[in-house]
């Protein structure tokens, strides 16, 4: 049987003077989405992903845990082998650069400079 996407229906309608309008409008842009989907997801408290660099580290990041992820599954399946030990050792290291990735400022792309 095929799932029914929820459809939104409810409307809340607000009074802004044209220059509100504008920023929200501008504010939306930056973050390359609707003013709807802008207002609706500041509103409900879900924080924004502030810049393009910022939502790439994320991906990022997701592409390197799915990447351990497997890595995990074959050492542990294959706990005998000396490669395992090899392995474990590089997902250790991983881990360190993991964490050194995550935790650096992001580079201002425009001059190149950490911020």
């Amino acid at each position: 049987m095929k799932r029914v996407k929820p459809v939104r229906t409810a409307a809340v309608i607000i009074r802004l003077y044209p220059e509100e309008r504008d920023i929200l409008r501008f504010n939306a842009g930056l973050h390359g989405m609707s003013m709807s989907d802008y207002v609706r997801q500041t509103c409900l408290g879900i924080r924004l992903r502030r810049t393009p660099e910022e939502r790439r580290r994320v991906r990022e990041l997701a592409r390197i845990g799915v990447n351990i992820n497997q890595l995990a599954r074959w050492a542990n399946t294959y706990k005998q082998a000396a490669e395992a030990v090899e392995v474990l050792l590089a997902l250790k290291e991983l881990e360190r650069h993991v964490r050194e990735f995550a935790t650096a400022a992001p580079e201002d792309s425009s001059t190149g400079e950490a911020s």
